[in-house]
């Protein structure tokens, strides 16, 4: 089926009414009837029955309009995606450091925005972005992870002034149960965590003595803040790609993924 007759063929089924049917589409009410009857020549049976008032879709017509009306607005989204572009997310200044020169090499078509730790995936799931460079671990069944694109070593932010209760975690809020997990330095019994709004208030906290943040190496070189240092500990921050599961993702998003990993 050509696309003009997918179009014409879903309108009829929705609409059920051929002058309705002809002005939602811009075309002339014989240009729809004719188009109809090409297709039941073509499937050797009626789409629709009629009456002088309006259309009704056959057995044969609704298993057609049930299986081709889901499979086009694919279609659609992945024509209007690749029309707009890839958008990209990313949350932290080290990522921006590896975004900007890939978005050098596709003018035009690839663009970054930041998002915010507090709205891990929101911006994904909301249809904001098409892609996103999160921090791992994403444990979301409707989320993909794909390649890391960066990783680096953890350490923990302390105070540098003030003696600072080592057990008592600051977290941004709303991440989920099992990233604060895996990045805690170590299982305690003991340990606290209290969330906060953003990242900034979590380094304001830690340099005020209240509290400790398990942050990545790159914090002392991109967050400087005074009263604040950071320590060596075990562990590894990776960030990766992650897109929304239903997304059939399009020539681009793999060009530019591609283009992120590392080349020999």
């Amino acid at each position: 089926m050509e696309r003009q007759e997918i179009e014409i063929f879903l309108a009829l089924a929705e609409e059920l009414h051929f002058a309705r049917t002809a002005e939602r589409l811009h075309l002339a009410p014989a240009s729809i009837s004719q188009t109809v009857k090409k297709l039941e020549r073509r499937f050797g049976a009626p789409l629709f029955t009629r009456t002088t008032r309006r259309a009704e879709l056959t057995a044969l017509g609704r298993q057609l309009r049930d299986e081709l009306g889901p499979a086009y607005e694919q279609v659609r989204a992945a024509i209007a995606r690749a029309g707009q572009g890839l958008r990209v997310g990313y949350m932290s200044a080290a990522i921006a450091e590896r975004l900007v020169p890939l978005v050098a090499e596709f003018p035009a078509r690839v663009s970054i925005r930041e998002t915010g730790l507090a709205d891990l995936c929101g911006p994904l799931r909301r249809g904001e972005v098409d892609l996103s460079v999160l921090p791992l671990p994403i444990e979301e069944p409707d989320l993909t992870v794909g390649p890391v694109l960066l990783s680096e070593p953890a350490r923990l932010a302390v105070p540098a002034d003030h003696a600072a209760d080592r057990e008592h975690f600051l977290f941004v809020q709303g991440l989920p149960a099992y990233w604060i997990d895996h990045h805690l330095p170590a299982p305690s019994t003991t340990a606290r965590i209290t969330t906060l709004p953003g990242f900034q208030e979590v380094l304001a906290y830690v340099a005020a003595g209240l509290g400790v943040a398990v942050v990545g190496a790159q914090t002392e070189r991109l967050y400087p803040r005074p009263g604040l240092k950071c320590e060596q500990i075990k562990g590894v921050f990776r960030y990766a790609f992650v897109w929304r599961a239903d997304d059939p993702g399009s020539r681009l998003r793999e060009e530019f993924v591609r283009a992120a990993q590392p080349r020999a």
